[in-house]
């Protein structure tokens, strides 16, 4: 989406002056709420702005913009930030504006009732799909203050269960039927692996999710382990996701994971590469075929951009379904 970048000035002393004035906003950007002035993380409005169509030069522009045009002789609330920011986003198409009005009221709406929770967003692939990267991006976006990674729980769970009477657990999920198998029997030997060690680590996630939708708080889940309907029945502001690249583009993300991510966990054998992909790619069919089934979305990952903007405008369908709920 391209838009007019706010302010025209570009290189002059207006601009100069705007820049600086911006700089000097944000240094000091704090917001009166109730009675007090406390700090504002600019973060909360990138994000939005992102969520709701717009590239990262543009969410800049607009912010500086903004801060341009504070008073310097007291603080704003935040409703007039907001506002200054709607007026910014007039210059834009009306479905930036529109997406943007919408992720606030949201935001007014959760602080407003218990019924309004927090939204979970999880990132559901085999390994070496782009969920991570992905994820650190959408962190952002949705200014979550939680992360739950099933790598880490799995980690964690090491710490409970013996190698030797859980040894499904100390390897990874394209290695785990070689140890232990789940589900039904006329499934590949690599997918009850998965379900196996997926088993354990569920049930974990589930705890951890459901606690962070009572504390009110917005999270990002992202792992293998975690399937589609794993986490459905925590409500409707789970937003369930499955990344998918095409088999050419997941090949080149695990084969060369060793030599990019410097992962120490990995081999560096190509020839045993190729036969984990091989089990992992197993995995990530299976995985697409329970999205197709149980109606969870499918977002192709070729590039990182690309993506992230498909989730944001899953994310917008959510929020625009839950707003309307609650009316």
């Amino acid at each position: 989406m391209v838009g007019k970048l706010a302010g025209t000035h570009h290189g002059s002393p207006f601009e100069v002056e705007r820049t600086r004035r911006a700089a000097i906003g944000a240094s000091r950007m704090r917001v009166r709420i109730q009675n007090d002035d406390v700090p504002y993380p600019l973060s909360i409005l990138r994000g939005r702005l992102r969520l709701s169509g717009l590239r990262d030069t543009e969410v800049a522009g607009i912010i500086a913009g903004s801060l341009a045009n504070q008073p310097s002789s007291k603080f704003w609330t935040e409703e007039e930030l907001v506002n200054s920011i709607e007026k910014a986003l007039e210059e834009y198409p009306p479905l930036v504006c529109e997406n943007f009005r919408l992720l606030t009221a949201y935001e007014q709406a959760r602080g407003l009732s218990d019924s309004n929770r927090s939204l979970l967003l999880v990132l559901e692939g085999a390994s070496a799909t782009g969920k991570s990267m992905l994820a650190m991006e959408l962190l952002q976006d949705l200014a979550a203050t939680r992360f739950i990674s099933t790598d880490s729980v799995r980690q964690i769970m090491r710490g409970i269960y013996t190698k030797q009477s859980h040894p499904e657990l100390y390897c990874h999920t394209y290695q785990a039927h070689k140890y232990r198998k789940s589900g039904d029997p006329s499934l590949d030997p690599v997918i009850r692996g998965f379900i196996a060690q997926s088993e354990l680590v569920i049930p974990h996630v589930q705890d951890l999710a459901g606690r962070l939708l009572e504390e009110g708080a917005i999270a990002v889940v992202e792992g293998v382990h975690v399937y589609p309907g794993s986490l459905a029945s925590l409500g409707a502001n789970v937003i369930e996701v499955v990344i998918s690249p095409s088999s050419k583009t997941h090949r080149a993300m695990f084969l060369n994971k060793y030599a990019t991510g410097k992962l120490r966990t990995v081999s560096g054998n190509q020839s045993l590469r190729i036969k984990e992909y091989e089990d992992t790619r197993i995995i990530q069919d299976y995985i697409v075929a329970c999205a197709s089934k149980c109606g969870a979305p499918i977002v192709e990952m070729e590039n990182y951009e690309t993506a992230r903007m498909e989730i944001s405008r899953l994310v917008i369908e959510r929020v625009r379904y839950l707003v309307e709920a609650h009316e």
